[in-house]
């Protein structure tokens, strides 16, 4: 702290206060140390001077609280250097508060020695706090974002690229999209190549996957990196540039399982089923190593080929040799879209929905899925219109319900609740009923089976 400011917050009354309550703190640590005994050594988390850190760790958590990060900077330098294990805070809050100084410095030399001390502070936690795999990925993206050279971004992309290789599965959805955004624009630079951007765009889908259908507490950030990654990846995202990247690699390794894998993933996250590349590779790959995935995507073939009894086989394979519960859920809800939309064959579709809601708890794709049956099939259900125009309020109660369960498809639900709420039945027709808006009305008849609400549009 300078003189200058210390002047003028000597007359500042919240600073006379928060100066109590840190010597208060001081005179505590005091009595304590005193009344144990206890030495204190150079390997205690409080260093060789315990009463001065706990003092300057007091004063610097106040400032930092008040906003006062000037006045922070002194006690935090002190326990950072002194007893750097004392408190994760040096760490979290000492990173708001040097991040604050690189947003509002104007000197681009004394920005840059704020930002370069901000790193090591990265290493320092690392060194006393662990969490290796989170504190690389922050360090990568604190350079990313204060790159003032090429070099900058070169060494955020070890980072992030370190940070993802340890934390797997467990990577956040921020950064995930951030480092394949970084890939872009080196790829821009020319300084990595398609083939990079097309491998990483398969590992950072698998991880969201991997979130997704483990129904993680951030699944709905998971899906927004989904999105921003799809839209990074648009220029490199034409089956083209797959085939002509994927068809040589596959002539010249043929039985490579990792590559095979690899070029099943990708063409399907795409849609690129019909490729002859993607033909063979899941061919090969369910050959080799007939596991529930390669049942799956060898299913997926066959359905874009319009080979759908046989699909349905493999469906059924990959249903049976997968262990997880949120596979199996996926699979039942391709079989219900394959026979809506392919078979029109509405009440298997059905089943098969309602088989993925049990396999899965909090989805609420297969909902929408159920929605779009009755929609799909209520033009040929009821003797009359009114039993026809019923059956949307039964497909409507499925959206309302998805997007209560599922914020992911609030989105889908939204609209399609709009849309065919247009359809329910008018004042007129439920009059002639004898019926009321608000009252029960049983679907009884068709195989729906369902019980509803009355609703006039």
């Amino acid at each position: 702290m300078n003189s200058g400011s210390l002047k003028e917050n000597m007359n500042n009354p919240s600073f006379i206060t928060m100066k109590k309550v840190a010597n208060l703190i001081y005179v505590v640590v005091l009595l304590l140390i005193s009344f144990t005994g206890k030495a204190q050594t150079d390997s205690s988390k409080y260093g060789l001077d315990s009463a001065e850190c706990v003092k300057n760790l007091s004063l610097f958590n106040e400032y930092y609280k008040q906003g006062a990060m000037t006045d922070a900077f002194e006690p935090w330098k002190w326990v950072f250097e002194h007893c750097p294990a004392s408190s994760k805070n040096i760490y979290v809050r000492g990173g708001g508060m040097l991040n604050h100084f690189i947003l509002n410095e104007k000197d681009s030399s004394k920005k840059r020695a704020y930002l370069n001390t901000l790193l090591s502070m990265y290493d320092q936690r690392i060194r006393y706090f662990g969490e290796e795999a989170f504190v690389l990925g922050e360090k990568g993206l604190t350079l990313y974002d204060n790159a003032t050279s090429i070099q900058d971004k070169k060494d955020a992309l070890q980072l992030l690229k370190e940070s993802v290789s340890k934390g797997g599965n467990q990577t956040g959805p921020i950064l995930l999209y951030r480092y394949f955004q970084l890939n872009t624009e080196l790829y821009n630079l020319k300084l990595v190549t398609k083939e990079d951007i097309l491998d990483l765009y398969d590992q950072l889908g698998s991880i969201i996957d991997y979130n997704l259908e483990n129904n993680s507490p951030d699944a709905a950030d998971y899906e927004k990196s989904r999105n921003n990654i799809e839209t990074f990846f648009g220029p490199f995202a034409t089956c083209e540039d797959l085939i002509n990247i994927y068809s040589p690699r596959l002539k010249t390794n043929p039985d490579d399982k990792i590559l095979l894998k690899k070029i099943v993933n990708l063409f399907e996250r795409k849609k690129c089923l019909d490729a002859p590349v993607y033909l063979e590779a899941t061919e090969k790959l369910y050959k080799e190593e007939p596991s529930a995935a390669s049942a799956a995507s060898l299913a997926r073939m066959y359905a874009a080929k319009g080979n759908y009894t046989r699909a349905t086989g493999l469906y059924s394979d990959a249903i049976d040799l997968d262990s997880s519960l949120s596979k199996k859920a996926l699979y039942n809800l391709e079989l219900a879209e394959l026979n809506l939309y392919k078979l029109k064959n509405y009440q298997q579709a059905r089943t098969y929905a309602q088989r993925a809601i049990s396999l899965r708890n909090g989805w609420g794709r297969p909902y929408i899925m159920i929605g779009d049956i009755y929609i799909a099939a209520a033009s040929s259900c009821g003797d009359d219109d009114f039993k026809k125009a019923a059956v949307y309020w039964a497909a409507v109660d499925k959206y309302q319900y998805a997007k209560s369960i599922d914020p992911l498809v609030s989105e889908d639900a939204n609209k399609r609740i709009v849309t065919y709420s247009k359809y329910f039945p008018d004042k007129e027709a439920v009059f002639f009923r004898s019926l009321k808006d608000g009252a029960s009305f049983v679907i009884d008849y068709c195989w729906i089976n369902e019980t509803t609400t009355i609703r006039i549009r």
